[in-house]
C-alpha cells in the first residue's frame, strides 16, 4: 500500500500536469489559424509548446507507472492527463483551420463521400464504404462538411484506441501489469485519416471482445464481437488478412495449452466462439466483398508474384539502399531521420523481443505462468516482426509499415509484463522504475515528433488550403481539356475527386498529368525558354508547396535540388510561358510550344 505522502505526491505531479495543459490551451487560443500551405506544423507553434506537451505526457504516464505501483486509482488522473494531451495533438490540424489534412488519399476518400452526398449510395468502386459513412454520419451530427470531419477521424480513433487497449489489458493481466502496460499504448495514435490506419486503430477493440467473450460467454459480446469483425473487415483487406494472423496463432497457442505445453488458460473454451469460426467469418466477409474489385485482386496477384520471385529493385530496402548510395546523406540526418521516423518502433520492437525471451525461458524452465492471451501476444509479435521484415526486404505492393504496426502493438502488450517481472528480479526496484520513465520519456518524444510528417524526417506537411481547393477547381473550370498538364506541388485529379466527387466528375474534368514531363531547372540550362523543350502545348500548376520543398526539406544539399529560386524566377520573365492565374499559393501557367516553322 502507498504511504499518504507518496499519494499526495502522485496527485501533485497530475496537478501539475493539468495545469501544462492550461498553458497548451493558452498558446493554441494565441497562435492564429494558418493563411497559407506551411511546411512543418511543428514551425507553427513555439518550441517550448511541444517541450510543455512532451512533458505533460511524460507526467500523466509518470502517474499512471506510480499508481500501479503504489495501488491507487491515481492513475486514472494520469490517463485523463494523457488522453488530454493526446486530443490537443492529433487535433491540431483542425485547430490550425486547416480544409483539409491529407494531400493524397485523403483528398479521394472525400470524393467517395461527395459522392454518396450527391448520389445517396455508395458507388460501385468505392472500397471502403464503411469509412466513409462514418465519416459523413459524424459530420452530420457534428454539423460540419465532410472534408472537415475526415481531418478528425484518426484522432477519434486514437483515443478511442487507447481507452480499448486499457479494457483489453485489464481483462487479460492483473491491475500492476495492465497499469504498466498503458503508457506504451499512449504513442499509438496516429493522424493519418485513411482506412486502414483508422481500421488498426479499432484492433484493440477486437482483441477486447475476443477476450472478454472467451471468458464470459456472453450473447451480447458474442453480437458484438461478430458485428465488429464484420464491420472491419470491409474497412480495409490487409485488415483482414493480418485478423486471420491473429486468430490462426490464437488457435496454435490453445492447441499448445491443450497439450499442457504453456500452463494456464483463459478458462473452459468448450462454450466459446473459438478461433476458427471467427477466421471463417472473415474470410467468407472478404470473399463476398473484396473479390468483386479486380483492383484487389490483382494487388494479391502481384503479391504472389513477388513472394515466388524476390529480389526484385521495388523492395523498401533496395530503395533505402540506392537513396543513400546515390546521394551519400551524412551521418547526422541518417540518425535524425531514423529516430523521428522508427525511433519509436526500435523501443517498442527492443521491449517485445525481451518479453518474448521471458516467456520462452518460462516456458522452458517452468511451464507455468503464461496463459494462451499473453502467449497468444508473444506469438503475433513474432509474426508481425517477421512480417515487417518480409515486407521491407521484398516488395508486396505496400510498405512495410502495414504489419509493423501490429508489432508494435503486441510489443506494447507485452510490456507490462515484462516491467512487473523485473520489478521482482534482483534488480533494484527503484533502479527499474527509473529505466522505465527514461524508456518513456524517449517514446513520448519520438512519437510527438514522429507524428506529423515535416522536414525532420524529410517529409512534407499534409496541409491542404483552401486556396490549392479554389485554384484547382478554377484550372477545371476554364481549362482547354484538349491540353495536357504537368504539374509540381500538387495532384490536381486529387483535388477533383475533393471537389466534384471520386466517381461523379464530368468528362470536363478528366485529368490526365505528369510531373516527370517538367524538365530540372525547366530546362533553362539546355534551353532559353521552357516551350522550346516541348513538342506540344500544355498546362503547368505550381504551388506554394512545391515552390518551398527542395528549401525546406533539402537545404543542405543543394546540388541535388530540381528547381531553385532563381529557377521560379525566370519562369516569370519566360516568353513561351504565360501566367492564366493566381492567387497568391496556386499558379497555372499556359506554355507554348514552338511552332513547326521555328522548330
Amino acid at each position: 500500500m502507498s504511504r499518504p505522502n507518496e499519494r499526495t505526491g502522485t496527485r501533485w505531479l497530475a496537478a501539475v500536469g493539468f495545469g501544462l495543459v492550461l498553458v497548451l490551451t493558452v498558446i493554441l487560443s494565441l497562435t492564429p489559424d494558418a493563411t497559407t500551405y506551411e511546411i512543418s506544423i511543428y514551425d507553427a507553434y513555439p518550441w517550448y509548446f511541444w517541450a510543455i506537451a512532451c512533458l505533460a505526457l511524460v507526467l500523466g504516464n509518470v502517474v499512471i507507472v506510480r499508481s500501479a505501483s503504489e495501488e491507487t486509482a491515481d492513475w486514472m488522473y494520469g490517463l485523463l492527463l494523457v488522453g488530454t494531451v493526446v486530443g490537443v495533438l492529433v487535433f491540431l490540424p483542425y485547430f490550425r483551420g486547416y480544409a483539409v489534412f491529407g494531400r493524397a488519399d485523403v483528398l479521394s476518400h472525400v470524393g467517395y463521400i461527395r459522392d454518396i452526398q450527391e448520389t445517396g449510395a455508395i458507388g460501385q468502386r468505392n472500397i471502403y464504404p464503411n469509412f466513409h459513412l462514418l465519416v459523413l454520419s459524424l459530420a452530420y451530427v457534428v454539423g460540419v462538411d465532410p472534408s472537415t470531419m475526415i481531418t478528425g477521424i484518426a484522432g477519434i480513433g486514437s483515443l478511442f484506441s487507447i481507452v480499448s487497449f486499457l479494457a483489453l489489458v485489464s481483462t487479460v493481466f492483473d491491475r500492476r501489469r495492465a497499469l504498466l502496460s498503458l503508457p506504451f499504448a499512449t504513442v499509438l495514435v496516429a493522424v493519418q485519416s485513411v482506412p486502414y490506419v483508422f481500421s488498426t486503430l479499432l484492433v484493440p477493440f477486437v482483441l477486447y471482445l475476443f477476450v472478454k467473450e472467451r471468458r464470459t460467454r456472453t450473447l451480447h459480446i458474442r453480437a458484438a464481437l461478430a458485428t465488429t469483425l464484420f464491420g472491419i473487415v470491409i474497412y480495409h483487406p490487409i485488415t483482414a488478412l493480418f485478423l486471420l494472423f491473429i486468430f490462426g496463432v490464437y488457435g496454435v497457442a490453445q492447441l499448445l495449452s491443450d497439450r499442457n505445453l504453456l500452463g494456464a488458460d483463459d478458462g473452459p473454451a468448450g462454450s466459446s466462439v473459438g478461433a476458427k469460426p471467427l477466421s471463417q467469418l472473415v474470410v467468407a466477409v472478404f470473399a463476398v466483398w473484396y473479390l468483386d474489385f479486380t483492383t484487389i485482386v490483382e494487388r494479391f496477384g502481384v503479391v504472389v508474384q513477388n513472394l515466388a520471385a524476390p529480389g526484385g529493385g521495388g523492395s523498401p530496402a533496395s530503395t533505402y539502399s540506392s537513396t543513400v548510395s546515390q546521394y551519400s546523406p551524412a551521418l547526422v540526418d541518417l540518425v535524425r531521420i531514423a529516430l523521428v521516423r522508427y525511433g519509436q518502433s526500435a523501443i517498442l520492437l527492443t521491449i517485445g523481443g525481451l518479453a518474448a525471451l521471458l516467456f520462452a525461458g518460462a516456458v522452458i524452465w517452468r511451464r507455468s505462468g503464461w496463459d494462451v492471451s499473453r502467449a497468444s501476444f508473444v506469438g503475433l509479435f513474432t509474426v508481425f516482426t517477421g512480417l515487417s521484415a518480409l515486407f521491407f526486404l521484398v516488395d508486396l505492393v505496400v510498405g512495410f509499415g502495414r504489419p509493423l504496426l501490429y508489432a508494435e502493438l503486441f510489443a506494447a502488450l507485452l510490456s507490462g509484463s515484462l516491467f512487473y517481472a523485473l520489478a521482482n528480479t534482483a534488480v533494484s526496484r527503484r533502479t527499474m522504475y527509473a529505466s522505465l520513465y527514461g524508456i518513456v520519456t524517449l517514446l513520448v518524444v519520438f512519437s510527438t515528433f514522429g507524428l506529423y510528417a515535416s522536414p525532420y524526417s524529410v517529409d512534407e506537411n499534409q496541409q491542404v488550403t483552401r486556396m490549392e481547393l479554389e485554384g484547382s477547381e478554377w484550372y477545371l473550370e476554364h481549362r482547354n481539356n484538349q491540353v495536357r498538364l504537368s504539374e509540381f506541388g500538387t495532384d490536381v485529379h486529387r483535388y477533383r475527386d475533393a471537389i466534384y466527387g471520386r466517381e461523379s466528375y464530368g468528362t470536363r474534368q478528366v485529368v490526365t498529368s505528369d510531373t516527370a514531363e517538367i524538365p530540372p531547372h525547366f530546362g533553362y540550362t539546355d534551353r532559353e525558354t521552357l516551350g522550346a523543350g516541348y513538342e506540344d502545348d500544355r498546362y503547368m500548376v505550381l504551388t506554394r508547396a512545391g515552390r518551398i520543398f527542395y528549401p525546406n526539406l533539402y537545404p543542405d544539399y543543394r546540388q541535388y535540388w530540381k528547381y531553385e529560386q532563381a529557377d521560379f524566377q525566370r519562369l516569370d520573365r519566360d516568353e513561351s510561358v504565360t501566367q492564366v492565374y493566381d492567387n497568391g499559393e496556386y499558379d497555372v501557367y499556359r506554355v507554348d510550344a514552338p511552332d513547326e516553322e521555328e522548330s
